[in-house]
């Protein structure tokens, strides 16, 4: 597999990238520290709207202390009963992190989606009680995706143990969150160990299904803790062939520029825009550098 980011943009009001989604020619982007859904045109990568997902007092920085923020890092896009939806999810690291923010879009340009916080503690408890996906760990919840029959949560492991994939029925998973306490909808847990940089292993941080498959971001950091962050140390694009099989390989690659050139960047999220050949894919991708602000870049991807 090799991955080539061939365009590449700052956005310097948007901060902390840590999902995205393409739709119709739209590209919405939510920050791990940011009350906003951003909505760019994906063809020039201007941006067109934004859309507050919550309200807070906190955001006059422009960026939301670490220990209030909800840590949004999981978006999808979806069609359901003929709707389109995103459905944003927080880390569930901390307890502030146990929301997720369902959002309707609508067929009409000019009217703004509908917006629903919908509070999952019981969800985040069971995730964060099973070992299967935690590996005794912290619950951390870093992507998310969805096909026309499953919702994907993907978990980041912060020490040596396996990233773990978890595949829920796309129904009743719709339904659990409009009755949110009510019983925890089954999941199957598949788990993966990632490649490594400098001896320390990436961890999941975005996802998209297409074609399908998953494709997914993993980055590398210089940390071994769920909340703090570390030295960015570079960035992988992969691929799951979820239906090939009941356990699956993850593909993955060093991102890289067209001299070869590894991106030092930390990758946050992924969207296929379009296949181009038999093994070949056009993604966007949005990266977090840590800063206050986000980088957009535009990558061909092929597979073996």
């Amino acid at each position: 597999m090799k991955a080539t980011f061939i365009r590449q943009k700052v956005l310097a009001n948007l901060p902390s990238g840590s999902g995205m989604e393409v739709i119709d020619h739209q590209l919405f982007v939510i920050g791990d520290d940011s009350p906003l859904l951003y909505q760019l045109q994906a063809d020039t990568w201007e941006q067109r709207a934004t859309y507050p997902l919550f309200q807070t007092n906190y955001f006059a920085t422009g960026r939301i202390p670490k220990p209030l923020k909800p840590d949004l890092e999981c978006l999808a896009s979806l069609n359901f009963k003929n709707n389109t939806y995103l459905l944003a999810f927080g880390s569930g690291s901390t307890a502030i992190r146990h929301t997720c923010y369902q959002i309707q879009l609508s067929s009409a340009p000019e009217k703004s989606p509908v917006i629903q916080a919908i509070s999952l503690p019981s969800l985040y408890e069971a995730l964060q009680t099973d070992v299967a996906v935690t590996a005794g760990g912290i619950l951390n919840l870093e992507a998310a995706a969805a096909s026309p029959e499953h919702l994907y949560l993907l978990q980041r492991s912060v020490s040596n143990g396996p990233d773990a994939l978890l595949i829920f029925a796309l129904p009743a998973f719709m339904a659990y969150l409009q009755q949110p306490t009510g019983p925890v909808p089954a999941y199957t847990v598949i788990r993966f160990q990632l490649p490594t940089i400098d001896g320390f292993k990436a961890g999941f941080s975005g996802a998209s299904y297409f074609d399908d498959k998953i494709f997914i971001t993993a980055s590398v950091e210089n940390t071994d803790n769920a909340y703090l962050d570390g030295e960015v140390l570079g960035s992988f694009i992969g691929y799951i062939p979820v239906l090939q099989a009941s356990h699956p390989k993850v593909h993955t690659t060093r991102l890289q520029d067209r001299s070869g050139q590894f991106y030092p960047g930390k990758v946050e999220s992924i969207s296929i825009i379009r296949k181009s050949g038999n093994h070949q894919y056009r993604a966007f991708a949005i990266t977090d550098n840590d800063n206050g602000q986000s980088e957009l870049l535009e990558l061909e991807l092929t597979l073996p």
